[in-house]
C-alpha cells in the first residue's frame, strides 16, 4: 500500500516537473496512465500540473515503483496534501485562511509582481468579464479573480492566465513573458516549444493534431 508520506524529496518532483514540460501534458498522463486533474492542480510561475499524475511520477522517480492511478488519492488528503506539504503551491487547497481580500484588480496588483510586458494581455482579458473581489492566496502565488455571477475563479500567474468557460472547459492563456521560472531563472514564452491544446477540454494535444476525447 502506498503512504503518501513515503514521497520525501522535492527535487524527484522537481524532475517529475520537468519531464511534464518535455514531453507535454498528454504524453506525461499517457506514459504513467492518468487522466487530466479537474480540482486539485499543482501552479507554478510557469503553469500548471496535474498534482496525482506529478505525485506518482515523483514517487516512482524517488523508490523505483510505479504507482497505478486507483491506488492513489488525488484528494484533499492524498497526493495534493502531500505535494502541499513538501512546499508546492496546489490550487484548489489554497482556502480562505491567510487569503488577503481585494476590491479590485489593481490593489491586488499592488502586492503581485507581474511582468509589465505582461500586463496589456492581462487587462484585456479581464475587461471581459465582471469580477466582485480579488485575492492573493496565503502562497502569493496568484492574483485570483472572483466572477460577480458567482462562477468559478480566474487565475492571474505572472506568466499565464487559467480559467473555465462558461460550459465548464478549461482555458490557459499563456503571456508574452515570464521573468521567475520555477527554478528562479529567466523565462520568455517565445524560447518554448508552442503548445497546442485542445479548444473544448484544454488538454494537450499529440502530434497528431487530433484530440482523443473529441
Amino acid at each position: 500500500m502506498v503512504s503518501y508520506a513515503d514521497l520525501t524529496d522535492r527535487r524527484a518532483v522537481e524532475r517529475a516537473l520537468d519531464e511534464f514540460d518535455r514531453l507535454g501534458r498528454w504524453s506525461f498522463l499517457e506514459k504513467y496512465g492518468y487522466g487530466e486533474a479537474k480540482d486539485y492542480f499543482l501552479v507554478t510561475d510557469t503553469g500548471r500540473y496535474d498534482s496525482k499524475a506529478i505525485f506518482a511520477a515523483a514517487y516512482e522517480a524517488q523508490h523505483g515503483v510505479a504507482i497505478a492511478n486507483d491506488e492513489i488519492s488525488g484528494g484533499k488528503t492524498g497526493t495534493a496534501k502531500r505535494l502541499q506539504e513538501l512546499g508546492f503551491v496546489i490550487e484548489g487547497l489554497d482556502d480562505e485562511l491567510g487569503r488577503r481580500t481585494f476590491r479590485t484588480f489593481d490593489a491586488a496588483l499592488r502586492e503581485f509582481q507581474i511582468p509589465s510586458e505582461n500586463l496589456t494581455a492581462v487587462r484585456e482579458h479581464l475587461a471581459q468579464f465582471e469580477f466582485s473581489e480579488a485575492y492573493i492566496p496565503r502562497s502569493g502565488s496568484y492574483i485570483a479573480m472572483v466572477p460577480a455571477d458567482g462562477g468559478l475563479v480566474h487565475y492571474i500567474n505572472p506568466g499565464s492566465i487559467y480559467f473555465r468557460k462558461a460550459d465548464g472547459t478549461g482555458e490557459l492563456i499563456a503571456l508574452p513573458v515570464n521573468q521567475l521560472g520555477r527554478s528562479g531563472f529567466s523565462r520568455n514564452a517565445s524560447a518554448h516549444r508552442p503548445t497546442e491544446v485542445c479548444p473544448e477540454c484544454w488538454l494537450e494535444l499529440p502530434s497528431s493534431g487530433v484530440c482523443p476525447n473529441h
